[in-house]
């Protein structure tokens, strides 16, 4: 079983290179998956795919995880001052 919960049926880019992948519902597109995304907080500039696992939390974030080094790594994706969805990491789980 992989990590992704939701279908990507939408695509977009971000104006960082980042690609957004949306499922298509009957209320509008809801975030399934982020390819290329900005590890934020970490060393470098690291990026990679982040998987959406729940619904929105707060109003700035939205639960999530992704692999580092064949390692699953949670987190949440939130919005970095240039307004570009980026991931960053937690330390508790």
């Amino acid at each position: 079983m992989g990590l992704q919960k939701y279908r990507a049926d939408l695509s977009e880019m971000q104006k960082d290179g980042a690609i957004i992948k949306s499922a298509q519902w009957m209320g509008g597109p809801s975030l399934a998956r982020i390819d290329n995304c900005r590890l934020a907080d970490l060393q470098g500039d690291m990026r990679g795919i982040v998987y959406i696992q729940g619904e929105p939390d707060t109003l700035f974030s939205i639960p999530a995880v992704t692999r580092i080094m064949g390692k699953t790594v949670k987190g949440f994706v939130t919005t970095d001052d240039d307004g570009n969805l980026v991931f960053r990491h937690v330390y508790y789980a």
